[in-house]
């Protein structure tokens, strides 16, 4: 006991001996990384930029007048010696420098072993705790298979690892109240859909928990994309594509300010009664403004005459048809492709033929892509040839920037529009066709004036 008390008191001197030094932190430091490297102690370490006191107290210690170094090597066998050489000698290095750091040395392979288990365990635990759930089952398949998000989980492991584990508690148990999974459960014919911030603040106290760019959105989402078995079909549009994940579980973002303009179409709310409010608007000859959250309540929709719908990209164009030809059915996307525009869509029979009208433009011939790749053949190309582009082309040149986005292009029905948009260089915009669009749909049967632009009025038989 004695002898053991006396060892403790000599290791203490020694490592006050080095820490009352600084040049000795430097020293060691390297030591340690060397070790960590080699898995033992050996080999030899370089010094730079020492000053002159830090060199006399090297100098000291190992007994060699280093004062004149611009650099000074010093190797594991010269410590050795000189520890052996002092009174220190009872004492052994690996004691020494794990008291200096006051922890255990550890080799690169053990400090690899130790993230690990620790990584492991950190899992381990939450799939334990919720072992059964949809959660759980997700989240060992991705770790187990590393499919897409295992990146994820190991970045937000390694930086913020608490965030983690709180953002995947709270999941767990969201994943068990999602619409989809409550109507799968309940065998109910029809999800009830609920506003992504409602269901955010249910499930966690805080509204904005389940925000774009979050890491809760981002897990939900890779959750989703699995339980539905769902890929994104394109690079070009994954925030529409995401929104349709998210509606397809239930989940509204943004239902009230996301919105569709329609006219001439009955719809049919999920008791299988006629929406009277919709038929109200139908019987008055008025256009409808539908939000999303209005759309998620239907289960479906057909037009009031015909099998035919017209999807038109600006309000101009929209109004211009409903107040000319009352027995049209038209659809208008107020120069976007909303999720309120898609999802009514997707209420349509399939015998519904959807003709697709936009502006001759880079973000034009985008969208017609857009709706071609989603609904196939039954969505048509409404007078998108390359005539009526260069009848009417504009004086709007375009820049490369806009240019660039027809590199997307590869639906064969718009390379002819695309390579004339290319080789001119000019937008031409559907609002000057509307007296094309309107002769076609009336059958050319009457005279009518329509304004376009500032007093340019366009006369038409």
């Amino acid at each position: 006991m004695a002898e053991k008390e006396a060892g403790s008191e000599v290791l203490f001197e020694c490592v006050d001996y080095f820490k009352e030094r600084s040049v000795y932190k430097k020293l060691f430091g390297k030591v340690c990384e060397k070790y960590h490297s080699l898995g033992h102690l050996g080999g030899s370490v370089t010094l730079t930029g020492l000053t002159p006191e830090e060199k006399r107290q090297l100098s000291g210690f190992f007994q060699k007048d280093f004062t004149e170094n611009k650099s000074v090597t010093i190797s594991v066998k010269l410590m050795e010696k000189a520890l052996s050489d002092s009174k220190f000698c009872m004492l052994e290095w690996m004691d020494i420098l794990e008291a200096y750091f006051e922890e255990s040395l550890t080799t690169k392979k053990e400090l690899r072993q130790q993230r690990e288990y620790a990584r492991r365990d950190f899992f381990q635990k939450l799939l334990e705790k919720h072992q059964g759930s949809l959660g759980a089952k997700w989240l060992e398949q991705c770790l187990k298979e590393k499919q897409e998000g295992y990146q994820l989980l190991m970045l937000h492991y390694k930086e913020r690892c608490k965030e983690l584990r709180d953002t995947l508690e709270i999941l767990f148990l969201a994943f068990q109240k999602l619409p989809i999974v409550l109507q799968e459960q309940r065998s109910e014919e029809k999800i009830q859909k609920i506003a992504l911030p409602v269901f955010a603040a249910f499930i966690s106290g805080n509204p904005h928990f389940l925000d774009n760019g979050t890491l809760a959105e981002k897990l939900l989402v890779l959750f989703l994309k699995d339980y539905l078995k769902v890929a994104y079909s394109s690079k070009y549009h994954s925030i529409e594509e995401k929104n349709q994940l998210l509606y397809d579980a239930g989940l509204l973002r943004d239902d009230l300010s996301n919105y569709t303009l329609t006219y001439g179409i009955v719809a049919e709310d999920l008791s299988g009664a006629v929406h009277k409010g919709i038929h109200g608007f139908l019987e008055r000859r008025e256009p409808v403004q539908l939000t999303l959250l209005t759309v998620s309540r239907l289960a479906k929709v057909y037009p009031a005459k015909g099998r035919k719908v017209y999807i038109v990209e600006n309000p101009a164009v929209f109004s211009a048809l409903t107040e000319s030809v009352p027995d049209v059915a038209v659809i208008c996307g107020n120069g976007q492709v909303r999720m309120a525009t898609l999802a009514l869509m997707d209420l349509f029979e399939e015998d519904v033929e959807f003709w697709y009208a936009g502006d001759f433009d880079p973000e034009g011939l985008v969208i017609a892509q857009r709706l071609r790749k989603r609904f196939g053949v039954r969505l048509h190309f409404w007078k998108y040839e390359k005539c009526y582009y260069e009848q009417y082309l504009s004086k709007v040149k375009l820049d490369n920037q806009r240019k660039k986005k027809l590199e997307r292009i590869d639906e064969e029905e718009l390379l002819e529009i695309k390579n004339a948009i290319q080789s001119c260089g000019y937008a031409a915009y559907q609002e000057m066709l509307i007296p094309e669009y309107i002769k076609e749909l009336l059958g050319v049967t009457k005279k009518k004036k329509y304004g376009l632009g500032k007093g340019d009025l366009w006369e038409f038989i």
